[in-house]
């Protein structure tokens, strides 16, 4: 009895200085002989989406209740249809499906089920569809021309694609931003490594988050939309990290779709300030910096510029050619319809 007594006694202190060691029991949902892959919870919490390998050896679309029950079937056909996402009010699912052309493309289906709806069409494979907030467009990864993977957007209604992303590096795996502004993906850079980038969600300059010499994979936006995180090789392993969405510690970054402005440092001395700057058409643009006081310190450009990236140094002289003193300035760059400006401390 005494036994018993220790035992009970050391069994409920644990519960008292452990409440929250006990690992919590598993509910299973599906129990049949097939594979069921990719789970996403239905933006109610009621139902779970997923595709599941069945007896013809194709994946269909599936749904469970998330409290358990019989599976709702809502694909049926001999194509294989992949990783399934919810609209966010809850009424469709999208997905993308290989069919014998042997290219993916993006369907929805009514999540009560029903007739498919195609959203693209071409000889090229469309992957890894992402609702935007207010579920009108349907966002994913396009392997376009030469088989580099860009990132496009479709009415989730139907309508013409339109390329978020051109140029001749792969870009993956796009999440959309929660107030819809942004889109962010990972992009392999010149050396073969995965950077993470963002695109306005209407087209515009890519914006590089990451910079350095590791892979950075899988980027997710925090809810609030201030940071987002990502899986990154750090030498051998991968461990999880975070970037501020405004873009790397030391680099100021603007949120205008047509204008980019870089600043490296932002608190820096001098003589070493670094200035990265694009335009998206032909016009007549001005680079200047200013002083607190709203005075004009150098102009740095001021003329007509192409469609590009442009790098410039400043070396910390004012109109005179004097070195400026330590304290805050701000580098404005304009257009002939709108200007941003960044803010850069330099230290004596």
């Amino acid at each position: 009895m005494k036994q018993f007594h220790c035992i009970l006694y050391c069994v409920l202190l644990g519960a008292l200085l452990f409440p929250f060691s006990v690992v919590a029991q598993e509910v299973q949902l599906t129990s049949d002989g097939f594979n069921h892959y990719n789970p996403q919870w239905s933006p109610d919490s009621n139902w779970i989406a997923y595709h599941k390998l069945i007896a013809n050896n194709t994946r269909q679309v599936f749904k469970v209740s998330s409290n358990g029950g019989a599976e709702k079937q809502l694909t049926n056909d001999l194509f294989n249809h992949y990783d399934p996402q919810w609209s966010p009010n809850g009424n469709w699912i999208a997905y993308h499906k290989l069919l014998t052309s042997s290219y993916m493309q993006i369907y929805k289906v009514s999540s009560s089920g029903g007739v498919e709806d195609q959203l693209t069409s071409d000889s090229y494979d469309h992957e890894f569809p992402q609702w935007s907030p207010n579920g009108a467009w349907i966002v994913y990864q396009k392997a376009a021309a030469s088989n580099i993977y860009q990132i496009y957007k479709v009415p989730s209604s139907g309508g013409s694609e339109e390329a978020l992303t051109s140029d001749s590096r792969h870009h993956e795996r796009p999440q959309w931003s929660p107030n819809g502004a942004w889109i962010v993906y990972q992009k392999m850079d010149a050396a073969g490594r995965y950077q993470i980038y963002k695109v306005p969600s209407n087209g515009g300059i890519e914006i590089p988050l990451t910079s350095d010499n590791y892979n950075h994979e899988y980027p997710q936006w925090s809810p609030d939309g201030s940071e987002i995180t990502y899986q990154k090789m750090d030498g051998t392993n991968y461990q999880i990290y975070k970037v501020s969405s405004a873009g790397i510690c030391e680099t100021m970054v603007s949120s205008s779709p047509d204008l980019y402005l870089k600043i490296r440092p932002s608190v820096c001395t001098a003589n070493t300030v670094k200035i990265e700057y694009a335009v998206t058409r032909n016009e007549m643009i001005s680079l200047r910096i200013f002083d607190i006081t709203g005075s004009v310190v150098t102009d740095l450009v001021n003329g007509k510029a192409r469609p590009g990236i442009y790098r410039i140094t400043w070396n910390g002289t004012n109109l005179n050619g004097d070195r400026v003193t330590g304290g805050c300035y701000f580098v404005k760059l304009k257009t002939e319809s709108i200007s941003i400006t960044e803010k850069i401390v330099v230290v004596d």
